[in-house]
């Protein structure tokens, strides 16, 4: 029965709310601790680390994240003691910048004061169904206790037309205003002509590709041998097209990652 009455309260336009919940801000500042990633853990036959050491603070070798000069110094004696040996220490890779998240809009007082109605009404929804049900009690059929929804809902058609109601006006306001989102920076001249030609190498071998879908549909009594010769020659023809598009992608990922990183992006 709990599973059914939680069934019935979805079905009074409880719905709603799951949309129109105030979501925690992402702008809350965030402690320095917090955001300083941690650290892998050191090689265990490396011992422990030295206890005093200087207080300045910069990369560490072997991608261990930050630390002071006598922490790097050991470390690169026992990367090197670790070579020596035929050992390699494991690098790790560098995590991949997150996506900054769009900046939603501070919330109206007259939207919180919708929520909140919705809230309250629903909760007087919830305990008045409540009530009906246990007055029925843990044996009551499906039908009695569907009857007893049906005439819940007629009783209170007005608190359910306020929360949809309340609901409609919430999403205009979220729907009218988005959250920012960040412009994506302008590549530059050097990447759009790098794109250019990579689109120029695409499409030649589109085209080349339609001719030989055209010559299959003329030509559908064609045998396989027939067919196979085809490819073939297609692919002897237009091999320097194929290695011309892999040569332009290549020289287009390659001034990519030659851009600055600038947190997610790219400049």
């Amino acid at each position: 029965m709990k599973s059914l009455y939680a069934i019935i309260l979805f079905t009074l336009g409880t719905a709603p709310l799951l949309f129109t919940q105030e979501r925690p801000s992402e702008n809350k500042e965030v402690s320095d601790e917090a955001k300083r990633p941690e650290r892998k853990p050191f090689p265990k036959h490396w011992g422990e680390p030295p206890r005093i050491q200087t207080k300045d603070f910069r990369p560490l070798p072997g991608g261990f994240g930050m630390g002071s000069s006598t922490l790097a110094v050991w470390i690169e004696k026992n990367i090197e003691r670790d070579v020596d040996k035929g050992k390699r220490p494991e690098v790790k890779p560098k995590p991949k910048p997150k996506p900054s998240l769009p900046v939603r809009p501070e919330l109206p007082k007259e939207i919180k004061k919708k929520m909140d109605n919705i809230k309250r009404i629903q909760t007087l929804l919830k305990e008045g169904l409540k009530r009906k049900l246990d007055v029925l009690g843990e044996e009551a059929t499906k039908e009695e206790i569907g009857k007893t929804v049906q005439e819940f809902q007629k009783e209170n058609a007005g608190r359910l037309e306020d929360v949809r109601h309340l609901s409609k006006q919430i999403h205009k306001w979220q729907k009218e205003n988005p959250p920012a989102r960040p412009q994506r920076p302008e590549p530059t001249a050097e990447v759009k002509e790098k794109i250019k030609n990579v689109r120029e190498k695409q499409k030649d071998l589109e085209e080349a590709r339609h001719a030989l879908h055209e010559q299959f549909k003329d030509s559908k009594d064609l045998s396989k041998e027939d067919r196979a010769d085809l490819i073939k020659k297609f692919k002897e023809e237009n091999v320097g097209k194929h290695k011309a598009l892999k040569e332009a992608q290549k020289d287009l990922a390659k001034e990519v990652r030659n851009r600055v990183q600038t947190k997610d992006r790219r400049e």
